[in-house]
């Protein structure tokens, strides 16, 4: 087990870069909650850059599942307030050539504010992630924020938690939440 007492990565949520100009939020690896993230027999993470700023930081490297039998990964957008809208949520993956286990689906599952309801989608992961690209998934997910609504937040995630199958080999990106362009 690596040397933190938690085995679950925990994200901050202040550190996720949102860019106003196109009402855009963009995570890194590290930026996502991964069970499990915190110990390297199932998750490679790339290692944290304190000393550098955020706009200069070497953000390539993906978050590489070395294997589980629990797959969630979860992000959150951070303190900005989210208007009225639909938002388009996309993580960017691909595979190992050794990756395993992926024939059983993975969900995108998301919700605006903790008492949303939630809007899902099934990924057939083994057809549609490829082992030399990187990818785009799901390529049409969108949930609607309504005005409603006092928490101004989106929650969102990739699951596969249900079949108890291992998995494995699966590289994590990044991942994007768009939201409807800013009004002048």
């Amino acid at each position: 087990m690596s040397s933190s007492s938690k085995p679950h990565y925990e994200a901050d949520p202040a550190k996720v870069r949102y860019e106003k100009e196109n009402n855009r939020w963009t995570f890194k690896p590290r930026d996502f909650n991964i069970i499990w993230g915190n110990d390297k027999r199932y998750w490679n993470l790339p290692e944290p850059q304190p000393d550098q700023p955020q706009s200069s930081r070497d953000d390539t490297l993906p978050a590489e599942l070395v294997q589980v039998c629990w797959f969630e990964v979860t992000g959150r957008t951070g303190v900005v307030c989210i208007t009225p809208g639909k938002y388009k949520i996309k993580f960017e993956v691909s595979k190992k050539q050794d990756a395993f286990g992926w024939n059983s689906p993975v969900y995108m599952i998301a919700k605006s504010g903790k008492k949303g309801r939630y809007s899902w989608k099934k990924i057939d992961v083994s057809t549609e992630v490829s082992t030399t690209d990187k990818k785009e998934l799901p390529q049409d997910f969108e949930i609607e924020v309504r005005a409603d609504t006092d928490d101004n937040t989106i929650y969102f995630g990739l699951y596969e938690v249900w079949s108890g199958k291992w998995k494995g080999g699966l590289k994590i990106h990044g991942a994007t939440v768009e939201g409807p362009p800013p009004q002048p």
